[in-house]
Formats: C-alpha cells, sequence, structure tokens
C-alpha cells in the first residue's frame, strides 16, 4: 500500500474486511473455548491457581483437594456425628500473586528470581498497568529509576533512555532484540523487565541497559477477561484475554484489542488492532513448544509536539501555546503493519535437568507515513515547514537460538547456558521532501493552510539496510559457598551489514558494505548473601555496538564500545513482603562517532555515574508499594568544544516515583472489594537539545484511581474510574530537537469495565 496524506478507501476497506473476518473466526473459537474452559477451572481450581479476581478460602471443600474423609463436604461423617458442610466462601478482588514479579526470562538464559542476579533488574507485572490504566508503555517506564522517556519519533515507536543513555532503535520482546518502528499494544503484556547496565552475553546493545518485554504465554489455569475503557479526551478501547487447558497436553490463549481514540492533541486519532493467539504443549518426557502469532494495525499522526523560538544570547524558548496546539498538518499521517510469528522448543536430554532448547522468531513490518517538518523561522515571524514522509517501508527480521542449558558438579556446583543465536534484520523505504511553505506564526500555525505536495517531491531517495550478526555465547553460575554465588557471561559476535541510499530524480548511488567486525563482550558478577535477608552483589560487564547503517556514511568505522561497574545490595525482609535494591554505578561508552568541522570522527563518548534506590512491598494483606528514586551524573565527552562536558539532551539528574495501592480483603468489612490507587512521579529539569540551548523544565505528576469487584456469581465485573495529572501540569515529555518537543497530557479523567470468569 503506497498512502500519501489521505487513505485509500478501497484498500482499507479490503484491509479491515480481513481483520475482521479473522477477528470473528478468533471471537467464534474464544467463546467455544470459553465455557468449557470456566466449568474445567472450577472442577480443579485450587488456591495457588485461582481464576484471576478470586481468593478460594475454602480449599478443603474444594472438588479434588487433598483431604481427609469425613473433612470434605459430601464425605461419609464417622458414626455418631452430624454430617459436617462446609461452605465455600469466595472473596471478590486481586490476588496477590498478581502483583509479585520477580521472575526474569532475559533471552532465555538462567532464569531466575531477581533477588538472587547480581546485577539490578526493575520488573512491572501486568496487574501495574491494569491498576494504573496505562494505555501506552510509556505511563509505566517512569516508575523506573533512572528511567525516563524520549521522542519515540513523533510518538509513533517505543523511545525510553536508562541510566542517561537512549536506546538506539531496539527493545527485547521475549528476549529477542527487536527493531519496531510501531507501538507495543499493552494488551500482550505480562511483565515489563529493565535489566540495567549491559548484558554482555546478549553482544550488542545501548550500556545504560534494556527493556524486556515478556509477552502473555497459555496457562493450564482457565481464565477469561473481558474490558472496555474510555477517557475524557475520547480513548474508546476494548480488549479480550482467554487462556485455558484443551487437554492434558495442550493450552491456549487468545489476547486482541481494538482502539479508535483520539487525544487531547489537535486533529489526533489513534487506531490500532491487536490479536495473539498461541498454543502450548507439554509431552509426557517433559517436551514442550509454545507456537505464538501476532498481527497489530497501528495508524496515528506522527506527532512532532511544539517547537522552540530564538531569544537573546544564542538561546531558545519553547512556545508558550496551548498543548493542543499543532504545528504539523491535519493530513499527518503514520500507518503501520506487522506480523510476528513465535516458537519456541525445550527437550529434555536427561534426568538430571539438561535440556536443549530452540527458540525461532520472524517478524514483517510494513509502514507508510506522511507528516510535516517546521524547517524554521524568517525573520517577520513565518513558519517555514515542508512535506516529508517514507513510502513501502518494509521491514524484516529473523532470529534463531539454540542453546543447551544445565547444572553439574565439578567439583563445585555449576549452572550453565550456552548456545547459538543468529540474527538478520533487512528494511528498504522510500524517502521524500517536499517544496517549503511559508505561513503561520509561532503563536498562530494556522496549520490547515498546509497543502499535501508529497505527489511533487523535491527530493526523493530509495534506500536499504542490511544487518546481520550471530555469534556463540555463554553464561554459568558457580556456587563457591553456600553464600557465594558468581555469575560469568561472554559472547563472541560477528557483524555485518550494508547500506545503501538511491537519489531517484537525479543521478548518483552512495553504498556501502561493511565488512564482518568480531567483538568479545563479557560480564563477571558476584552475589555474597551476607544474611539471611540481605545480599551483597558486585558485577561488571561490557558491550558493544556497530556503526549505525542508518546514518548513510560509507566510511567504516570501528563498533561503539560501553562498559559498567555497579555495586548494590538487595534486602528482603517481612517474609517477602518488602523487597528493596539499591545501588551504585559507573558507565562509559567510546568510539562514538561524532561530527567535527562537517567531517565524521571518532572523538564521542559519554559518561554516567549515579545510584539508585527501589522498593517493592506488601505490608498487609491488600496493601501495595512501589517506590524508587534515581539521580545520575552524566556528561558528554566531545571534540566539540560547544558540547563538551555537556548533560545529555533529555536526560535528568534525578527522577523519583511511588506508586501505592490499596484493596479491601476482609470478607467482613462493607467495603470488600473496593481498591484504591495514588501515583506520583518526578522527573528533574532537562536540555532540549546536547548545546543546552533551552531547558524542558522539570514536572510533578499526581494520579489517582479506583476500582470495585463486583460478584456476580463465579464471576466478577470490576469498575474502574481515575483521573491522571490531577492538577492539570503543563509539561514536556521530551525534545527531539529544535522543533521537536513532545507535550505531556493535560488532567484525564478516564473509566473502564471488565469482567473475569
Amino acid at each position: 500500500m503506497n498512502e500519501k496524506g489521505g487513505a485509500d478507501a478501497p484498500a482499507i476497506a479490503s484491509m479491515w474486511g480481513g481483520l475482521k473476518h479473522g477477528v470473528s473466526h478468533a471471537v467464534l473459537f474464544w467463546a467455544a473455548l470459553a465455557v468449557p474452559a470456566a466449568l474445567a477451572a472450577d472442577a480443579t481450581a485450587q488456591t495457588a491457581d485461582t481464576p484471576a479476581g478470586t481468593t478460594d478460602r475454602a480449599q478443603a471443600a474444594a472438588p479434588g483437594a487433598d483431604t481427609p474423609p469425613g473433612d470434605a463436604e459430601g464425605a461419609v461423617p464417622a458414626a455418631g456425628q452430624e454430617p459436617l458442610v462446609l461452605d465455600v466462601l469466595r472473596v471478590g478482588g486481586t490476588p496477590q500473586s498478581r502483583y509479585d514479579s520477580r521472575e526474569t526470562d532475559v533471552a532465555g538464559r538462567l532464569n531466575r528470581d531477581i533477588t538472587e542476579i547480581p546485577r539490578t533488574i526493575d520488573v512491572a507485572p501486568e496487574q501495574l498497568l491494569q491498576d494504573q490504566h496505562a494505555r501506552e508503555m510509556e505511563e509505566v517506564y517512569r516508575y523506573f529509576p533512572n528511567v525516563v522517556n524520549n521522542d519515540g519519533y513523533g510518538g509513533t515507536r517505543e523511545d525510553y533512555i536508562i541510566r542517561g543513555f537512549r536506546r538506539r532503535d531496539d527493545i527485547y520482546r521475549n528476549g529477542v532484540r527487536l527493531k519496531t518502528n510501531s507501538r507495543i499494544d499493552p494488551s500482550t503484556v505480562e511483565s515489563i523487565q529493565v535489566i540495567k547496565g549491559p548484558v554482555a552475553d546478549i553482544g550488542q546493545m545501548t550500556p545504560g541497559g534494556l527493556v524486556n518485554i515478556t509477552t502473555k504465554k497459555p496457562s493450564w489455569t482457565a481464565r477469561n477477561r473481558l474490558e472496555a475503557n474510555v477517557d475524557s479526551h475520547g480513548e474508546r478501547q476494548t480488549m479480550f484475554d482467554s487462556t485455558g487447558p484443551l487437554s492434558e497436553s495442550f493450552a491456549y490463549r487468545i489476547v486482541g484489542s481494538a482502539e479508535s481514540s483520539e487525544t487531547f492533541r489537535d486533529d489526533t486519532l489513534v487506531q490500532r488492532q491487536f490479536l495473539a493467539p498461541s498454543l502450548s504443549w507439554v509431552g509426557e518426557s517433559g517436551a514442550s513448544a509454545t507456537l505464538g502469532y501476532e498481527y497489530s494495525h497501528d495508524k496515528r499522526p506522527v506527532d512532532r509536539g511544539l517547537i522552540t523560538y530564538p531569544t537573546a544570547g544564542g538561546q531558545r524558548s519553547v512556545v508558550d501555546v496551548d498543548p493542543s496546539t499543532r504545528y504539523d498538518a491535519s493530513f499527518t499521517n503514520r500507518d503501520s503493519t506487522y506480523h510476528q510469528g513465535e516458537l519456541d522448543v525445550s527437550v529434555p536430554l536427561s534426568s538430571d535437568g539438561w535440556a536443549l532448547e530452540g527458540k525461532l522468531f520472524f517478524n514483517n513490518e510494513r509502514t507508510d507515513e506522511i507528516h510535516t517538518e517546521v524547517r524554521g523561522i524568517q525573520s517577520n515571524g513565518l513558519l517555514v515547514r515542508r512535506v516529508e514522509g517514507n513510502d513501502d517501508r518494509d521491514l524484516k527480521t529473523f532470529f534463531g537460538r539454540l542453546q543447551a542449558r544445565g547444572e553439574f558438579d565439578a567439583p563445585l556446583p555449576v549452572k550453565v547456558a550456552t548456545g547459538f543465536e543468529y540474527r538478520r534484520q533487512t528494511e528498504s523505504w522510500i524517502n521524500y521532501v517536499g517544496a517549503n511553505q511559508v505561513g503561520g506564526t509561532v503563536s498562530d500555525p494556522q496549520s490547515w493552510r498546509l497543502v499535501d505536495t508529497s505527489d511533487e517531491p523535491t527530493g526523493m531517495t530509495a534506500r536499504r539496510v542490511e544487518q546481520t550478526d550471530f555469534g556463540p555465547f555463554v553464561q554459568t553460575e558457580l556456587t563457591l559457598l553456600p553464600t557465594l554465588t558468581l555469575t560469568l557471561g561472554a559472547r563472541y559476535e560477528f557483524t555485518k551489514g550494508s547500506a545503501r541510499v538511491e537519489n531517484l530524480l537525479g543521478s548518483g548511488t552512495t553504498a556501502g558494505s561493511y565488512p564482518v567486525d568480531r567483538n568479545l563482550t563479557k560480564s563477571a558478577g558476584v552475589m555474597w548473601k551476607a544474611f539471611e535477608n540481605v545480599s551483597f552483589f558486585a558485577n561488571y560487564a561490557d558491550t558493544f555496538q556497530p556503526h549505525n547503517f542508518y546514518n548513510g556514511d560509507t566510511e567504516v568505522f570501528p563498533a561503539e564500545e560501553g562498559r559498567q561497574y555497579e555495586v548494590g545490595t538487595k534486602i528482603n525482609l517481612m517474609d517477602d513482603r518488602l523487597f528493596l535494591t539499591a545501588a551504585v554505578f559507573d558507565i562509559k561508552q567510546s568510539n562514538v562517532v561524532e561530527s567535527v568541522n562537517g567531517e565524521p570522527v571518532l572523538t564521542g563518548g559519554q559518561r554516567s555515574r549515579g545510584a539508585e534506590l527501589s522498593v517493592v512491598a506488601n505490608p498487609v494483606e491488600g496493601w501495595n508499594i512501589r517506590a524508587a528514586v534515581g539521580y545520575v551524573d552524566a556528561e558528554i565527552d566531545s571534540a566539540d568544544a560547544a558540547i563538551d562536558g555537556n548533560r545529555p539532551t533529555n536526560v535528568p539528574t534525578h527522577n523519583a516515583s511511588l506508586w501505592t495501592s490499596y484493596e479491601f480483603k476482609d470478607p467482613s468489612s462493607p467495603l470488600v472489594g473496593l481498591g484504591l490507587g495514588l501515583g506520583v512521579t518526578l522527573v528533574g529539569d532537562r536540555y532540549g537539545d546536547a548545546q543546552h540551548s533551552f531547558e524542558l523544565g522539570s514536572y510533578t505528576l499526581l494520579d489517582v484511581g479506583a476500582w470495585y469487584y463486583v460478584p456476580v456469581g463465579d464471576r466478577q465485573i470490576r469498575l474502574d474510574f481515575g483521573v491522571k495529572n490531577v492538577t492539570d501540569e503543563e509539561y514536556l515529555i521530551a525534545s527531539g530537537g529544535t522543533y521537536r518537543v513532545s507535550v505531556g497530557a493535560p488532567r484525564t479523567v478516564y473509566g473502564g469495565v471488565s469482567v473475569e470468569f
């Protein structure tokens, strides 16, 4: 599909018809499975595996429970005794297990509780997204210490900064490094894991850390949920999630959502449809396989936000206009569709826990976009803008992994995961720009006057980028003493790539082929359990990133390099009801290509030092707390005196957050089923560019929410209501440049209803 501005009605009708056909089949399949799955759950559920939102207080009376004769309802009483009947008392609400998320599965290595891993890892479970009414991942990122949101190409992609370093293009999905030109639908998220610092056995990555999204998988416990949400700016969203057993060997899951929402920004409509069926199999030998598929169609404008204007002394200021003001045209649009397939297989190799594991992943994403850019402000105050876009953007990613995992004594206990990974990514597109258009002012942009000139471009190029990386890895854990473990990791990675830019309106082609480069990354971490509930850890890790193939340079530079030193403590108190992580770190990046006097040189870098503290607590039943504070001292290392020593763009020196919720659990309380939540996030002052010519300011947001569970037989209905940005604070999220400043949402009232069964 080649879309420039207006919609291609026949193509969209055809696509929508195909989607409705697919969704209708999925809904029929879901409906056919939901009833028997729910009945099966009622027949087999026990306390540990009750459907979401229920707590069975009379497990002894549940069918199938292991109870002595005469204790269960209907059992034959002893001679001379009256029959004893125990009533089943079901309490509505959220199971505590949905707040407890301490497992990490990054790249399928040695999966452990984060309390046992010698590095900082923060995890947010799905339930947190629901209680906070998070409609995008960026609403969750800000609750992690030393993590802030970034521009995200006009709000169309996932984008964040960890410990002062911006991710380049990738986010991790189930341990697979994935470049995407789209947003991640919250309905697919099981948990969000933020791993701080390099992960050497993963290989290339930003030295600040990574975000890994774990998606929902089939469960042998039947659970079904329907949900609908609205807000005061025009949100309209629905989703469903159904999972359960098909037999003793097979389980399914189907997750889907649809949205057609307006936002607080003028002429902005977000439309997306999402569908993710998956199937799991477990054999009698312990072998297992999970096959999954995802379809996503995401349509929204590339919103460049607000702009800045020049002031005295070479400085700039962000315009003071209504936050809804758009400086781009109403025909701005980005239409992205992807199809993803994923297969995970595990085969036991022996009875002592060794297994051979494999993973295959494929993603095909097609995107068309058109947007307008502010190019400058004339001396008479008029804006200079032009139409730009990318047509037929085709992105393909293939990933494969084969690894063995197990443990042995030699003579110390050793756990090991070792294998080989291969990844290939290709992307091609046509980029075009139109002629400059003059009109409108800073205070009155008159964006409706902009004309779609995409059919008459003044410049057009065909671009193609290919990247391949492959190599072996190993991660080991050695138990040196009962209280002391050593974790080692390494990867020897081969990378190669090519870039090609062809001028379609003239002559000339720029092409570069980058030969195979080899990089060894390594890590070491020590975890010492000094006391029963207190551990100390220290780690070192390094990483690399190859030359950015997207910048069009044909000159080959050595890869960027990064490393981190980190020390900290993990404290687990109150019988696992209080978990605290504190750490200090030193990260350095070097070999960054920068432009000096118009020439690319290998002189750039960055250094970040800081500390952070995070607390996850459940002091009493129903009360949950998540608190965090981060500090980072980051500075640019550059041959350019104008930016050398400056703090990087969009990086605050500090951020802090608090989310606390309380849900009444006592069955005798008249408020049972009522939940209340409060969230506070604080982000310090940031600069909008490397030259520090303008500031974005600091901000503090206050969110409140409430929910109430209404029991209806074996089902329960949850009603949600809340307000985001209660104080209606005006704030700026991030800067993508002089004329690209993302603006935050004003006060937003939301409501939702869901049914769980």
